[in-house]
């Protein structure tokens, strides 16, 4: 039945106005949030881009020096696959447009492409605009997008901007007549979302299309609409593998790449994907859950005491996301909103990681690629898209329901439950919020070993805890019951407040239109204020790159090293062990010169072995593997100063820190006299710990063949070119010997050439290379030349034709209809 009741000013617009007011809105948003960016002139001091910048040092550099992709990294852990670290322009796109023209807008640009998305797939499911307008809100605003643009986690951003897009794109597939259209926008939506060069978040996304999918088959099926079935599905599967295929130059490197990652486990360990404890590092804990209403429950991100190590934020998902969730579950019967709870719900079980190590446990083990990532909070980036779209069916309810009151058709006891369910719900989060305990036993036990430790006594000393429990309870826990007791409070007031504009919508005091305004505008105050929280309070001027900003960073332990680093020839730079900077989770120092660490989060798997905190790497006298960084080419070492290291001496004192010199660092290539076989990189691995194998005369390679090498005294190496990518080199032997090359082993896309003829690279001492060198004078040359990377490129290239020609065919298809729908009306 349909109310003649007035709706208020903005239903009565035309809808081409109502859009635009709509998408004032989504374009305002960005500006009040990001004031400092988008007005201020300032940007970001993005952490993450800077250790980006800095490890893509050898890249850019190549790039720069060659006009060309180098494909490797030699900057960091001794060398890497450089697609991991940035990715290759091989393909243009318009995402790349779209970010460059707005990188001074930065992140609005990403903001808007994510808010309109939003809004054009809830108007797809026939929403209003304001209703849309307020999920787009509740989604766009979420407080994790802040906390990753802060930390400069820009992929991941990225990724997460696009996939509304896709929805778009899937819902044009299978339920409108516009099909060959819903394929172009859903190809390229899942091209650029796949392009953002965040395989965690695609993967995320992908069990909410999967969702989706299952309840429109089921309904399909139900329906007996077999045909219909097939033709949506194909056009999904074609729209899913064109899009995903326009990014194969990245996918099947990085495919390539995982196997010999971190992500596709070690052979020391035995694993084939990330180690269980690491990959479940950062789960959300059950009850932290409740930060997507109270967002500082658990102390926010200064005061932080939740179950994760550390936190830049929650996932805020808004305090009005709780009565619309409430009574979308409530009073809803939709196929759709079914599906998106179902995928919010498994995610958000999904981000409980070790909490709920039943279901998370089961789907590490039995869910193809589920191990290959970590920290399960992530997941909660879907969650709150699942769940901003259940909202909209919960605020659309109540909208309906206003709308239908003049006539009497609805009555004010249809509110009772959820709307009272909702306030209730948020009494006792505000009761609960003044009643927790507000620390963990691994807190205690933290300040007490720290206290331990000061006064050279047991952790389990009675006074020592006692000590721990009061610094607790008179340094931590009073700031944290206040900011729980006040964000409580908020949410309280924020639902008396829903409930009021409800009542008196009901009355007929308030119009159907003003109380979607006034939602709207809650909505956006609320999401804006809790996120400015979490905003950095200290900024960068305006169009300092990052590169002067790492120069400005220089210290005179680092100009020192440059000057240095170089061998006695000049034909190649040795590497440093950066101790004095946190070597294995900083990439600054590699910005200055080739190091041993860095910073990813997927190194190969051989280079981690090593570094493990139980690694060959770190044992021996003093704590250090000598013999091993004599193998590594590492020639300097950073650290504090008096450090007192066999075959180390003080080369600098600089300001900062000493380096040191390692007096016994091995060439860049050398012969050994002896080569001695393995099976297994078990054992291989094994010889690594120190004193057991002299490394300057002997070689391990894994082989089940012996591999003959003698002593010859008339060998000669000369390296004619060494550029962290390609290596040229004389070679000499009077009879047949082994090359070590103290560079890292990757078995896919190193190619070696002897004279020419291809030869094979060896795996030695478990993480270098080694060449079989014939008698005689040669010439040895080594490059990086990845299958994967030229067939990606290829398939990258037919995929950005076949989206053109997708594009092409849904205009033609417009422009037919359109003809004939005049010549109809006309005759």
């Amino acid at each position: 039945m349909t109310s003649s009741a007035p709706q208020g000013f903005f239903f009565n617009l035309s809808e081409g106005r109502q859009h635009l007011v709509a998408l004032l809105i989504l374009i305002l948003a960005p500006f009040f949030l990001y004031t400092a960016t988008t007005i201020g002139g300032m940007e970001f001091n993005r952490y993450d881009i800077r250790q980006w910048r800095a490890g893509a040092e050898s890249i850019i550099e190549y790039r720069e020096a060659y006009n060309k992709e180098p494909l490797w990294a030699s900057n960091m852990f001794g060398g890497m696959p450089a697609y991991v670290v940035s990715a290759p322009t091989s393909v243009p796109g318009l995402d790349r447009f779209l970010y460059q023209i707005g990188q001074s807008l930065y992140p609005a640009v990403q903001t808007w492409i994510l808010l309109f998305g939003m809004y054009v797939f809830l108007i797809c499911l026939r929403f209003d605009k304001l209703t849309a307008v307020a999920g787009s809100l509740l989604y766009g605003l979420t407080t994790y997008f802040p906390v990753l643009i802060a930390a400069g986690h820009t992929s991941k951003y990225a990724a997460l901007a696009w996939l509304p897009w896709a929805l778009v794109g899937y819902w044009l597939i299978t339920r409108s007549q516009k099909r060959v259209f819903g394929l172009f926008v859903f190809s390229v939506a899942m091209a650029f979302e796949v392009r953002a060069g965040h395989p965690q978040i695609t993967y995320y996304f992908l069990f909410v299309l999967l969702s989706l999918w299952l309840y429109d088959s089921w309904a399909s099926f139900k329906e007996k609409k077999i045909q219909d079935w097939a033709l949506y599905t194909s056009f999904l599967f074609i729209g899913g593998i064109v899009g995903v295929m326009g990014n194969a130059d990245r996918l099947l490197t990085l495919q390539e790449y995982a196997t010999y990652s971190i992500r596709g486990g070690s052979a020391i360990s035995g694993t084939d994907g990330l180690d269980q404890n690491y990959a479940f590092t950062w789960s959300q804990g059950i009850k932290e859950t409740l930060t997507i209403w109270i967002p500082d429950l658990y102390g926010g991100a200064v005061s932080y005491w939740g179950e994760k190590p550390v936190t830049g934020g929650p996932h805020y998902f808004g305090a009005l996301s709780l009565p619309f969730i409430i009574i979308a579950f409530i009073a809803v019967r939709n196929r759709v909103m079914y599906a998106f709870a179902t995928a919010g719900f498994i995610t958000l079980m999904f981000a409980w990681g070790r909490h709920f190590g039943a279901l998370n446990e089961f789907a590490f083990d039995v869910i193809p690629y589920f191990s290959k990532f970590r920290a399960p909070e992530t997941w909660l980036s879907v969650s709150s898209l699942c769940f901003s779209v259940v909202s909209v069916f919960g605020l659309k309810w109540c909208v309906d329901y206003l709308k239908e009151t003049a006539d009497g058709s609805r009555k004010l006891n249809e509110l009772y439950v959820p709307v009272g369910g909702a306030l209730g719900i948020g009494l006792l989060l505000f009761v609960m919020a003044g009643n927790m305990d507000f620390t963990t036993n691994a807190e205690r036990d933290r300040i007490a070993n720290q206290i331990a430790q000061q006064n050279n006594v047991s952790p389990q000393n009675p006074q020592v805890q006692q000590q721990a429990v009061q610094i607790i309870s008179t340094r931590l826990v009073p700031e944290r019951s206040e900011k729980a007791k006040g964000d409580a409070m908020r949410l309280v007031l924020l639902l008396l407040i829903f409930s009021g504009l409800m009542y008196g919508a009901y009355r007929q005091k308030v119009s159907p239109g003003i109380f979607l305004i006034a939602i709207v505008a809650i909505i956006a105050f609320d999401m804006i204020s809790v996120d400015r929280r979490y905003l950095p309070e200290e900024y960068s001027e305006s169009g300092v790159d990052e590169k002067q900003i790492l120069e400005d960073s220089r210290r005179d332990i680092d100009t020192y090293i440059q000057e240095n680093i170089t061998s006695e020839d000049g034909s190649y730079p040795y590497r440093v062990l950066p101790l004095l900077d946190g070597a294995f989770s900083n990439a600054i120092p590699s910005y200055f010169y080739p190091s041993l660490g860095g910073y990813t989060g997927a190194k190969l798997s051989v280079i981690q072995d090593v570094i493990d905190s139980e690694g060959p790497l770190f044992a021996g006298a003093g704590g250090i593997n000598k013999s091993l960084l004599n193998l590594l080419n590492i020639r300097y070492l950073t650290f504090r100063p008096g450090l007192q290291l066999d075959g180390f001496t003080t080369a600098f004192d600089g300001q900062t820190g000493t380096v040191y010199e390692n007096q016994d660092v091995f060439p860049k290539a050398f012969f050994v006299d002896s080569v001695y076989a393995v099976p297994t990189s078990g054992e291989a691995y094994d010889l690594l710990y120190p004193g057991v194998i002299d490394y300057r005369t002997t070689a391990v390679v894994e082989s089940s063949t012996p591999i003959p090498s003698s002593s010859d005294s008339t060998s000669r190496i000369q390296i004619n070119l060494y550029n962290g990518v390609d290596f040229e080199a004389e070679v000499e032997r009077s009879e047949p010997g082994f090359l070590v090359i103290s560079e890292i082993y990757y078995p896919e896309g190193w190619v070696a050439r002897l004279n020419g003829e291809e030869v094979p690279i060896l795996k030695t001492n478990y993480l270098l290379r080694g060449v079989e060198i014939p008698a005689g004078n040669h010439t040895l040359s080594l490059s990086f030349e990845p299958q994967s990377h030229a067939t990606g490129t290829m398939l990258a290239w037919i995929s950005l034709g076949a989206q053109l020609c997708f594009g092409l065919l849904a205009g033609f298809i417009f422009y037919r209809n359109k003809n004939t729908v005049t010549d109809d009306q006309e005759v």
